[in-house]
């Protein structure tokens, strides 16, 4: 199987690496069926994907059964572009979209990385309009697959704000975590992207407060780890970034 290294993957402080333990055995009450959950936000900035890959990690580390980690942010991948992940053997990535396009076998984009029980598939390049893609039968027949092969399926979303994307990754999943901003994400947007989700028939699992101003050593660290960003759905900038919370 092919390999990935993850180069800037920072340890967490204590105060964030437990809060995302609790976030973890949370979804565990959630049931066994709960397999394949999509992890998305409202809108950019909300630290969705930096929860994410940080879940995926410890779910990795702590549990006995293999995690993927679908990385479906084809327009803007902050995992690709803010982790360093490249191929262990300098060859050139396949992601999804190879698969979805009739490209790749599933195997092919399916890589082993550094972190020990950690498998993703990654976002290879950037799709302007990864619509026609994401409604292919193929895509539904993908996570299934991954389903079948994994103990769990993280799934990274753009926001349901922003386009239409996590609706349609939606359908195809078990459930869905939604992260909220604290102190920024409004209450009618988080409504709105609940009712989005009702749409779908897919179960929300449950909320994550992210960025709440703790006053601890961890808030520091976010910080310092997010700065201001532009990320790329619109220019939003984070000055008091800090976390965590959970379902």
């Amino acid at each position: 199987m092919r390999e990935l290294i993850i180069h800037n993957m920072p340890e967490l402080p204590f105060a964030a690496a437990e809060a995302l333990n609790q976030l973890r055995i949370n979804l565990g009450f959630c049931g066994d069926q709960i397999r394949t959950i999509m992890m998305t936000s409202s809108v950019p900035n909300e630290g969705k994907s930096f929860l994410t890959i940080q879940l995926w990690r410890q779910m990795a580390q702590v549990g006995s059964s293999p995690v993927l980690l679908i990385d479906c942010d084809f327009r803007n991948s902050e995992m690709r572009r803010k982790y360093s992940i490249r191929s262990a053997s300098g060859e050139k990535l396949m992601g999804a979209a190879h698969h979805l396009a009739g490209k790749a076998n599933i195997q092919n984009v399916i890589y082993k990385t550094n972190i020990p029980n950690g498998y993703m598939i990654p976002v290879a390049s950037t799709i302007a309009n990864p619509t026609i893609l994401l409604e292919n039968p193929r895509f539904a027949q993908m996570v299934a697959y991954c389903a079948g092969q994994f103990g769990t399926v993280l799934i990274d979303t753009p926001p349901l704000c922003s386009v239409a994307d996590g609706l349609n990754i939606a359908r195809s999943c078990d459930g869905t975590v939604l992260v909220v901003r604290s102190g920024s994400t409004s209450r009618r947007l988080v409504q709105h992207s609940a009712q989005l989700l009702r749409r779908t028939e897919t179960p929300l699992l449950g909320m994550v407060l992210n960025r709440a101003d703790t006053g601890s050593r961890a808030s520091a660290y976010y910080q310092r780890y997010y700065g201001s960003n532009d990320y790329g759905y619109g220019r939003s900038h984070s000055h008091n970034t800090s976390s965590n919370g959970g379902t």
